[in-house]
């Protein structure tokens, strides 16, 4: 069974689906070291509304860049402990599907779309051209990086089929390095 709720709204008469995940799986990241869990794209949901992603209390990505978040969003919940750095990286099985990433610290238990600020979110997807700093990965997999100083944050992570990708198969590698 997946863990969601599908919520049929009204609001001054305009119908709104409101779709919202109730309890993403919980992963364990361990400072210096790596967990890794495999998953299937087809396990997560639509998420028709990505207006939180854009909004300045969160920053994720840019309105311009939402067809590559606009298939199934599966996502995930872990922990950044203080003063460390989380390396989350998105591997796909076939190196031909184009998956998206992203991650937010704090948010406090919200869930996209109803996500209303978090302390950093950052996110990945194909590029149409060369960075100029250039990238040390392959051209199919993923990846962004949070920071903790002081005291820890929940995260959580969405990996996302871009163009409207529903299905596919990969895998989340995260890893916790002490500062």
């Amino acid at each position: 069974m997946r863990p969601y709720l599908w919520l049929l709204l009204s609001f001054s008469g305009f119908n709104q689906l409101l779709i919202a995940q109730v309890t993403p799986p919980l992963v364990e990241a361990q400072s210096g070291q790596v967990v890794s869990v495999k998953a299937e794209l087809s396990e997560g949901i639509p998420m028709p509304d990505l207006s939180w992603a854009w909004n300045s209390s969160n920053a994720c990505f840019v309105e311009p860049r939402k067809d590559k978040f606009t298939g199934n969003h599966y996502l995930i919940k872990t922990e950044i402990p203080r003063y460390s750095t989380m390396l989350i990286r998105v591997i796909p099985e076939d190196r031909r599907e184009e998956l998206s990433l992203y991650a937010y610290s704090g948010g406090w238990g919200e869930l996209p779309p109803a996500l209303p600020s978090c302390v950093s979110c950052e996110a990945d997807f194909e590029q149409e051209r060369p960075s100029a700093h250039g990238r040390n990965r392959p051209a199919h997999v993923r990846e962004v990086e949070l920071r903790a100083v002081n005291r820890p944050y929940p995260v959580t992570i969405g990996v996302v089929g871009a163009n409207g990708r529903t299905v596919g198969a990969f895998r989340i590698e995260i890893e916790v390095i002490p500062r």
